[in-house]
């Protein structure tokens, strides 16, 4: 089994949530997240390699992000700003 974890991040809250599981493979981080809001902000790391950011829409579709790792991370895996709408997402925009 790998490591792997989340860092979530939803719109009533500042602070990011952590949730550290373990699997064969990364795609069981939609299974992890599945009774999260509508909206959530999620990114995917295992270690120290952030793997995919997204973003829950709703019953359980989810848009992928640019992936761009936080140069301060460290390997910690704070979340990066993540950009609200369509267009910040085209222009690059955090």
């Amino acid at each position: 089994m790998r490591a792997f974890h989340l860092m979530l991040l939803d719109t009533a809250s500042s602070e990011p949530r952590r949730i550290d599981f373990e699997a064969e493979s990364p795609d069981h981080a939609f299974q992890v997240a599945r009774n999260e809001t509508d909206g959530v902000h999620v990114e995917l790391w295992e270690g120290g390699a952030l793997l995919a950011r997204m973003t829950k829409t709703t019953a359980n579709v989810w848009k992928l992000l640019p992936s761009v790792p936080c140069p301060d991370s460290g390997g910690a895996g704070p979340i990066m700003p993540i950009p609200r709408t369509d267009a910040e997402i085209a222009l690059g925009v955090a």
